[in-house]
């Protein structure tokens, strides 16, 4: 009897030891989830107040309202300087910093609106809400025209969101520059290894590894998508584009090449491009806004452009996009594909952005460059956040 009871308390203990290992086990995934709740909580309560002071910009500006004391200035904004935010909670009251909050900036002719000021019916505003909760914050920057259904320039109905990267090059696969220039970088490399031209490993102060974050580099369907956006205009037969009108392109329709595309007044609005039925664009120039907003240029199939590429533009591909060495770019260029990338021509102020990989002839490259597979450069390349850091470029929300 003795022995039965010896046996029932080795037994005991065994369970209990085994039921503590499972314990000491479950307890650190018990901790990732809580802290993976705890962050998905705090980006969405970001994204409910960053809308919340998108929508009350809206209802400002529709509402002709004049006193804009409660906004921020662009620069504050862009710069992500808290101390100087006008800290406004959801429901408008004045909250701690530390709390959930909005920060709203709007940009009429290119200047902050001010206390004062009445909206104007022939004016693009560019409204720019920080959402904050517990240190995590979001952005949405769209641009908005009285009267419109709160679509003009933003195409994707899921918004657009700032985006922020480190360095020259982040690259999901390897890097190679096939130049002399692997000692002369002026920006960090980030990637899964780093070669030259001859297939040698090499290292630097700017190769720093595996980029430490998730990249987000494919563009969500829906800004393909033609229903998306709203009072679409057929492209004129001049070429010369209006502003505050968003534009449906049919290439099949186009019979000549070596036309000039001229959308300098059309800053912050789209041109949506149907080009399903022609792979390549032959043209004497593509011109945007000399300041301001970009314009915006979605493309729907595989396209080659010849041309020269100027002013403040937004491209954004579905599929594989090469730029021909027909002019070197300037301005302010933004090239955003869910396909390859071919760059043939020199860029003075770019950012590049691929879901497969990024090939640079021998040209000079000024900016920054995003890529989940690998990224190749003959020519040079210069780091400059010129366009990130630019009132109007901004990249769809929900990319991934």
């Amino acid at each position: 009897m003795k022995d039965q009871r010896g046996s029932v308390t080795v037994i005991s203990l065994a369970m209990l030891l085994f039921l503590m290992v499972v314990a000491v086990a479950w307890l650190p995934m018990m901790t990732m989830e809580k802290t993976a709740a705890a962050s998905d909580y705090r980006e969405q309560q970001a994204w409910n107040a960053a809308e919340a002071g998108y929508k009350r910009a809206v209802a400002a500006l529709s509402n002709k309202n004049n006193d804009w004391r409660w906004l921020t200035p662009e620069e504050y904004i862009r710069d992500s300087d808290s101390a100087n935010f006008a800290h406004l909670s959801i429901d408008g009251n004045k909250v701690d910093q530390d709390e959930i909050w909005y920060a709203v900036s709007i940009m009429g002719n290119n200047a902050d609106i001010v206390s004062g000021y009445i909206p104007e019916e022939d004016v693009v505003y560019q409204i720019t809400a920080v959402g904050s909760c517990q240190g995590v914050r979001k952005v949405i920057r769209k641009t908005y025209v009285l009267g419109d259904d709160d679509s003009s320039g933003g195409g994707d109905s899921g918004g657009e969101e700032t985006l922020e990267l480190p360095g020259l090059v982040q690259a999901g696969g390897t890097v190679t520059i096939t130049n002399n220039q692997a000692g002369e970088l002026n920006g960090d490399l980030y990637g899964s290894g780093f070669f030259d031209s001859s297939g040698n490993q090499f290292s630097s102060g700017h190769t720093q590894g595996t980029y430490p974050n998730t990249l987000k580099t494919h563009i969500p369907e829906s800004v393909f998508q033609k229903e998306n956006y709203q009072n679409l205009q057929d492209i004129p037969n001049d070429y010369v584009l209006k502003s505050l009108k968003n534009y449906f392109w049919d290439l099949s329709e186009t019979y000549s090449d070596w036309f000039a595309l001229n959308a300098r007044n059309a800053g912050g609005m789209v041109i949506f491009v149907d080009n399903s039925s022609k792979s390549e664009i032959n043209t004497n120039g593509i011109s945007g806004p000399s300041t301001g907003l970009p314009e915006t240029i979605i493309f729907t199939n595989p396209v080659v452009i010849n041309g020269k590429i100027s002013g403040n533009v937004r491209m954004f591909f579905a599929s594989d996009f090469t730029l021909g060495n027909f002019g070197d770019s300037d301005g302010l260029i933004m090239f955003m594909s869910n396909g390859e990338m071919k760059i043939k021509a020199a860029i003075k102020n770019g950012f590049l952005s691929s879901d497969k990989n990024i090939i640079i002839a021998n040209q000079a490259f000024y900016g920054q460059a995003q890529v989940k597979g690998n990224f190749e450069t003959k020519g040079t390349i210069h780091y400059s956040d010129a366009v990130l850091k630019a009132p109007g470029f901004t990249v769809p929300k929900g990319m991934n």
